[in-house]
């Protein structure tokens, strides 16, 4: 006999889930549309915001009221002006800018989707392999995350003072977007940036672009298999170790490990699950789109990456907590291997 059905229960949290999603749409439609720009410091009117945009008013005013209902526009009624946080974020110029993130996440958004086959099939169905990108989608998803570089450069130098080192290696760092808001930060340290021989180019063009070609050098390294060339007083891994599966991790923090002087620091930024693999919630979300993206990166626990840590000779290892979901884990090398 079936058992009795509680009529009374509603798909209360299935609901959510379902009608969640529409917001991050919106926000991120508004953010390829650079909405928040158009609107700038002073309301407008919902003419004016599409003339500037060059769309049609009336197909923009659905969007520009799901933004009001997502919390990130203000409206007043035809006058449309960006909240706070909008306009700190999300109008391009500014020092604190994230709206070009889209291109990042709007790929990896869609990489989402395909959740149920990568785990059917056993292989991601969206995979990034850095290695074989084309020098456009490189440069499209590589440039996406300027945005967090310079965010997590800022934070670094307001936690550890990274002005203290002479020079600093910004490993895996892509287009160089840390870099470069590092060596706005503190003007005095020497900054390089190590990356694979296909991403260097993008990197080069972007440090060109900031005219700090003469404070930031560029240099071509595989982290997986091959050391790190130099002395650096502190190196820097930046959603680095996430990409890679648990053998290649290893191999990559300790191949990037052996560039540290002694008492030299290596700080890694990236998700990190706690050792429950619950929490923080943002880190657990994320692992689903690694399925996804990666053969086997993902966001490793604490304990997980105190023993890549420990097995790359570092010690004096501590954890630092971020907003969603990162954290900083920093260590020291304090015996030459």
């Amino acid at each position: 006999m079936n058992e009795k059905s509680n009529t009374k229960l509603m798909p209360v949290v299935i609901n959510q889930h379902l009608a969640n999603v529409y917001p991050s749409l919106a926000m991120m439609a508004g953010m390829q549309l650079e909405v928040f720009t158009a609107i700038g410091e002073e309301s407008k009117d919902l003419d004016s915001i599409a003339g500037i945009l060059e769309v049609r008013s009336a197909k923009l005013r659905p969007l520009l009221y799901a933004l009001v209902t997502a919390g990130l526009l203000i409206v007043d009624g035809n006058n449309f002006e960006n909240n706070q946080e909008a306009k700190e974020f999300l109008i391009k110029g500014k020092p604190r800018y994230i709206g070009g993130m889209h291109s990042a996440y709007s790929d990896l958004w869609a990489s989402t989707m395909h959740t149920a086959e990568s785990i059917r099939t056993g292989h991601p169905q969206a995979e990034h392999d850095f290695g074989n990108m084309s020098q456009d989608e490189l440069r499209a998803f590589i440039r996406g995350l300027d945005a967090g570089a310079s965010a997590t450069a800022r934070r670094l130098q307001k936690e550890f003072d990274m002005g203290r080192f002479e020079n600093i290696l910004d490993a895996g760092g892509g287009s160089g977007g840390l870099a470069i808001a590092l060596s706005r930060l503190c003007p005095s340290v020497k900054l390089t940036v190590a990356d694979l021989s296909n991403v260097t180019p993008v990197t080069r063009e972007c440090v060109q672009e900031a005219n700090l070609s003469e404070r930031i050098s560029v240099e071509d390294c595989d982290l997986v298999n091959q050391k790190v060339q130099g002395a650096y007083d502190a190196i820097i891994m930046r959603s680095v170790l996430q990409v890679l599966g648990p053998e290649q991790a290893e191999a990559a923090l300790s191949n990037t490990a052996s560039g540290l002087r002694l008492n030299g620091e290596l700080y890694m930024v990236g998700r990190v699950l706690d050792d429950s693999r619950l929490t923080p919630i943002d880190s657990v979300a994320v692992n689903v789109m690694f399925l996804n993206v990666y053969q086997e990166g993902q966001a490793y626990t604490e304990s997980e990456y105190n023993n890549f840590f420990i097995s790359a000779g570092l010690e004096k290892v501590s954890r630092t907590l971020l907003s969603g979901g990162y954290s900083i884990i920093r260590g020291t090398k304090v015996n030459e291997t």
